[in-house]
């Protein structure tokens, strides 16, 4: 289960050397995904739904609020910890590697969860 708990991302953007610009990509963003549901975010361009992935991810980490899977808290952890207890992402790019076969792109992605020893590592 992943909750979502009324988390924001502010970024600040400099304008130019005397002014800077604060926005919100996204603001109070609360939702929970249980266990064996299929969830979508929707929105047009810049509505801030890969800023919500990537605080999931542990890309980006919240300006406010607080993200948990299974109850534990996960927002200040990095990615690669936050792949290590089972999220993981795909990107927006169609194909990640040009000489690789579909099935092989999404292997890439399994590398957290599969268990090998030194023998089959060689191999």
């Amino acid at each position: 289960m992943i909750k979502i708990d009324n988390v924001s991302k502010e970024f600040t953007k400099k304008i130019n050397k005397k002014k800077t610009i604060n926005f919100y990509a996204d603001k109070n963003i609360s939702f929970e995904a249980n266990d064996g549901e299929i969830l979508g975010i929707l929105g047009p361009n810049g509505a801030g739904k890969t800023t919500c992935f990537n605080v999931i991810t542990g890309i980006y980490e919240p300006t406010e609020g607080e993200v948990y899977f299974y109850d534990q808290k996960i927002n200040g952890k990095r990615p690669d910890q936050v792949a290590s207890i089972g999220i993981s992402r795909t990107f927006q790019n169609i194909r990640l590697f040009k000489t690789m076969t579909v099935l092989e792109n999404v292997m890439c992605a399994t590398h957290f969860s599969r268990e090998t020893g030194l023998f089959s590592n060689v191999l």
